[in-house]
């Protein structure tokens, strides 16, 4: 099973359970038909993303790890090293200030279209000095935070 397919399990258990405690605490069939709408369609997704799963020849969890990922619990580590070479690893960007420059620019900038042009023209700088900013630090990153596995490259020398 998949994370995605888990957590949408999740939703739709959860859905399911809060429709038949709507239904006995208020008998009102709107609300009830909405929390089984919300169980049920989350819940034909996560069994159509299990089933391609399967039908792709992804590994078969033992049933222990299924029970842990279908709770939201992470997996039992690894035993070593070698484990870590079929999994898909990305690499974690660095944390950064922009991304929330950027969002406060883009809330000044809808916020202007309220009270006026002032804000808008606000909203913009913001958004044009974070983007910027947030940019460079991606280059930065990219150029000076790679490390090559086999040189004697340092972690903060580029790669060539």
């Amino acid at each position: 099973m998949t994370d995605e397919a888990a957590i949408l399990l999740r939703i739709s258990l959860f859905g399911l359970a809060a429709a038949i405690v709507y239904w006995f605490v208020s008998y009102e069939p709107f609300g009830t038909v909405a929390l089984l709408v919300l169980g049920l369609g989350p819940g034909f997704a996560a069994l159509f993303a299990i089933r391609q799963h399967r039908r792709a020849g992804g590994p078969k969890d033992p049933f222990w790890d299924t029970v842990r990922r279908l709770a939201g619990l992470p997996r039992a580590d690894p035993e070593g090293p070698a484990e870590y070479e079929a999994d898909e690893v990305a690499v974690i960007p660095l944390p950064s200030i922009w991304p929330l420059g950027f969002s406060l620019g883009i809330a000044i900038l809808t916020t202007g279209f309220i009270f006026g042009l002032w804000l808008i023209v606000l909203g913009l700088g913001v958004v044009a000095v974070s983007l910027g900013g947030w940019l460079a630090a991606i280059n930065r990153e990219n150029l000076y935070g790679r490390v090559l596995k086999d040189s004697d490259a340092g972690p903060h020398e580029p790669n060539r």
